[in-house]
């Protein structure tokens, strides 16, 4: 019911769009719905945004069928944390590993390395090798090669 005790149920399906374009479903005679956003999952320290989203639109059959349907537009928010901390959770692995590109090598002939990470990321990696040398791999690649 409203604030005047009038039932808000006699209604078709109705539908709010949220801002982040998730659509809620509030069924026949019904006066809720719901969704699931997905908060963001990335490899870095503290960098998660908050999850902020807001109704933004209402549509479906009789959504004209309200004298006064006032949508709040009022975004909420929710706190995205890491996972490490937790015993047992060590976050979102980053692995860097290093493979000779042939077994062997004439002399005077440089030997080649490729240096792997497993996941792509949003930001260059460069990676120091035990003779100080620096191989960067670029964002959004997952490998980038050496030669001694």
């Amino acid at each position: 019911t409203n604030k005047d005790g009038l039932p808000i149920n006699n209604h078709s399906e109705l539908y709010f769009k949220l801002t982040d374009g998730t659509t809620v479903v509030v069924a026949a005679n019904s006066t809720t719905g719901s969704a699931t956003a997905t908060a963001p999952d990335n490899v870095y320290v503290g960098t998660n945004a908050p999850v902020v989203i807001a109704i933004d639109a209402v549509s479906g059959a009789d959504a004209w069928k309200f004298e006064n349907l006032n949508l709040d537009k009022t975004p909420v928010s929710t706190q995205v944390t890491d996972e490490p901390g937790t015993p047992g959770n060590e976050g979102d692995l980053v692995k860097v590993t290093i493979t000779a590109d042939q077994t062997s090598v004439a002399e005077n002939v440089k030997p080649t390395f490729t240096v792997h990470i497993n996941t792509a990321l949003a930001h260059d990696l460069v990676v120091t090798l035990s003779n100080n040398a620096q191989v960067t791999i670029k964002a959004g690649e997952t490998s980038a090669p050496y030669t001694h």
